[in-house]
C-alpha cells in the first residue's frame, strides 16, 4: 500500500520578482502572484478580487513541491497534498472553509500508510484505520466526529 509517487516537477519556482504581481484599480493583487513564504520557498497561484483562488503551490527555495492545493475565494478548499523534500507524498486529504473535511491519508518517507479515514469539519469521523511500519493494519477505531446539528 505504497503512496503513490506524485507526477510534480521539481522547475524552480517563480520568484516574486519575475511574477506579474498585478494590482487592480482597487489596490487587490490580481491574477498570478509569487510570494515569499515566511517558513520559506514560494507560494504561486492567482488573486481574483483580492483573494487567493484557485490551485496554489508552494515549492522549496530549490524548487521542489513541498504542497498544492486549491483555495475558493481566500478559503482553503478542495484537494490539497503535501510532500516530502524527497518527492514523496507526505500527507494528503480534503479540506472545507480551511478545515480537514472528508478523506485523508499520511504517509512514512518510505510511502507506507500511517493513518487513513474521515474528518468533518475537523474532526476525525467515522472508521479510521493505522497501521504498522510494515503496511499492515495495526488497528481500527470509530471516531464519532461532531454531534448532529439541530434545526
Amino acid at each position: 500500500m505504497d503512496a503513490p509517487r506524485e507526477a510534480h516537477d521539481a522547475a524552480p519556482p517563480t520568484t516574486p520578482d519575475a511574477a506579474p504581481n498585478a494590482v487592480d484599480e482597487l489596490g487587490r493583487p490580481t491574477g498570478t502572484w509569487a510570494e515569499k513564504d515566511p517558513h520559506g520557498g514560494v507560494v504561486q497561484g492567482e488573486y481574483v478580487d483580492g483573494e487567493r483562488h484557485g490551485l496554489w503551490r508552494h515549492r522549496s527555495d530549490a524548487g521542489a513541491l513541498r504542497s498544492e492545493g486549491h483555495y475558493d475565494r481566500g478559503r482553503l478548499t478542495g484537494p490539497w497534498t503535501w510532500y516530502r523534500a524527497s518527492g514523496g507524498v507526505l500527507q494528503r486529504g480534503e479540506l472545507l472553509d480551511g478545515e480537514k473535511h472528508g478523506y485523508w491519508q499520511r504517509f512514512t518517507a518510505d510511502g507506507t500508510p500511517i493513518d487513513e479515514g474521515h474528518f468533518d469539519r475537523g474532526r476525525k469521523s467515522g472508521e479510521w484505520t493505522y497501521y504498522h511500519p510494515d503496511g499492515t493494519v495495526r488497528r481500527t477505531s470509530v471516531h464519532r466526529g461532531h454531534p448532529p446539528q439541530a434545526g
